[in-house]
């Protein structure tokens, strides 16, 4: 499909640098291009190409590298360019004006990408590991969505989607031909593609956690009761002065956060407010903050010294709890091994000096139960995959429990089947609404 009108936009962030980026993207693409060229021949597929740029007055404003994709081998599947130009906001602003106008308009958030999508460039899983990969952060994070966006995951879904599309065969065979019993096995064989479905489809399923947490990062609370040293832990962590640390009991009041990276994670690690019982308002809407980040934390360090063996919980701890036994240079072994003792898995610190931080850090990432090697697996990205994901498993197994009927209803099947399928379909982006089509385009930046 090609569009009507022709789209512009910066592909490069808002500032100053040795280049910036412009891209155009439609069917006046390319003499648009010409038009601020001042040149009559035609520019070359893929071959980039020096020019200099002209405003309305025929006033050469800059010198650029136009490089032209012709439709369909595009990333949109329509004409594209991109002006290489100098970094100056200045001038990207003025090639943008300048296409608008000769006929352009400024492209919408994930316009490029959008049409990429609709000219069937892109399926939806692709196009939002698209965003994926641009807000990713670590190097596990880059690798996933590269893979993701490299076709992986699409693959996979596909693959599922022949198991289901050749379990309907059998069941419509059976509805619309089949009188004389052509197929005496048709149950057992829509058992089996059902099952091979439902088995790939759970393991996607599982996936999800992993793959948020390579993807958004993983949250990692440090918690205890006031002076134990949570803000000296969390400069020690991220390796900076970030939280103020002070020997007076609720210096912090807040919660801070700081992002740091592990192993090829990221990580948002977060210091709190001391738990206690407080009449202070400020101290006592500190604690309740505290809370609340404690009980969405993937990971809790949960600190405590030997005079004091209570680890704060909350109820509702969706994450990992950690026992960390700090201020460790200030006891003897004795003291540490019975410490340790009452509490599995304790890590043993001293944010003080450091001791026994590598060994917290490795304990963290084990805590997070991200594979050191993920080349071999695909994971789920978004919440919409992972949601339509458990509808497609619900239809699956539905579909098995009516199997298990004896005679078998095969209209049931069906339906069953068809809902499993309309899924997978959702999934990729071939039954999409444009609500949510919309909703996750517009997540995107402009010029992508």
């Amino acid at each position: 499909m090609i569009f009507d009108d022709t789209i512009v936009a910066a592909a490069t962030p808002y500032g100053y640098g040795g280049i910036a980026v412009v891209r155009l993207s439609g069917k006046e693409t390319e003499s648009i291009t010409q038009n601020i060229c001042r040149r009559a021949a035609a520019f070359k597929d893929r071959r980039a190409t020096i020019v200099t740029l002209y405003d309305s007055n025929k006033e050469p404003f800059d010198s650029a590298v136009v490089t032209f994709y012709k439709h369909p081998n595009s990333y949109t599947g329509e004409d594209i360019v991109e002006f290489s130009c100098h970094g100056s906001p200045t001038i990207v602003e003025k090639i943008i004006e300048e296409a608008m106008n000769l006929g352009a308009r400024t492209a919408e958030p994930g316009e490029f990408t959008h049409r990429a999508f609709v000219n069937g460039k892109l399926d939806l899983v692709q196009a939002e590991s698209v965003a994926a990969v641009i807000h990713g952060q670590g190097e596990k994070s880059v690798q996933l969505n590269h893979r993701v966006l490299s076709g992986e995951l699409s693959k996979k879904f596909k693959d599922i989607k022949q198991y289901i599309i050749d379990a309907l065969s059998y069941v419509e065979f059976e509805l619309d031909v089949s009188e004389d019993n052509l197929i005496p096995d048709a149950v057992h064989r829509v058992q089996q593609k059902i099952s091979s479905a439902l088995k790939e489809t759970s393991r996607l399923a599982e996936s999800f956690r992993e793959g948020r947490l390579l993807n958004r990062g993983a949250s990692v609370v440090i918690t205890g009761p006031p002076n134990i040293g949570k803000s000296t832990l969390f400069n020690v962590l991220l390796s900076e002065n970030r939280a103020i640390v002070s020997t007076v009991p609720g210096t912090t009041r807040d919660v801070v956060d700081a992002s740091v990276i592990y192993g090829g994670i990221s990580i948002m690690l977060t210091d709190t407010a001391g738990i206690r019982s407080s009449d202070e308002e400020i101290e006592s809407e500190g604690i309740r903050r505290a809370t609340e980040k404690i009980k969405n934390a993937d990971v809790v360090l949960s600190l405590f010294d030997v005079s004091e063996h209570k680890l704060f919980k909350t109820n509702g701890l969706n994450g990992s709890f950690l026992p960390v036994l700090n201020k460790c240079d200030l006891y003897n072994q004795q003291q540490i091994n019975k410490a340790r003792g009452k509490l599995d898995g304790c890590v043993c610190v001293s944010a003080k000096t450091g001791a026994g931080i590598e060994n917290l850090k490795n304990s963290i990432k084990r805590s997070l139960c991200v594979s050191e090697n993920i080349s071999d697996t695909v994971f789920l990205i978004t919440q919409r995959q992972y949601d339509v994901t458990n509808n497609c498993i619900n239809a699956l197994n539905q579909t098995l429990r009516l199997l298990e009927n004896s005679p078998v209803g095969f209209e049931l099947l069906s339906v069953e089947i068809r809902e499993a399928l309309d899924a997978v379909d959702r999934i990729l982006g071939k039954t999409t609404s444009e609500d949510i089509l919309n909703n996750i385009f517009s997540n995107f930046c402009v010029g992508k």
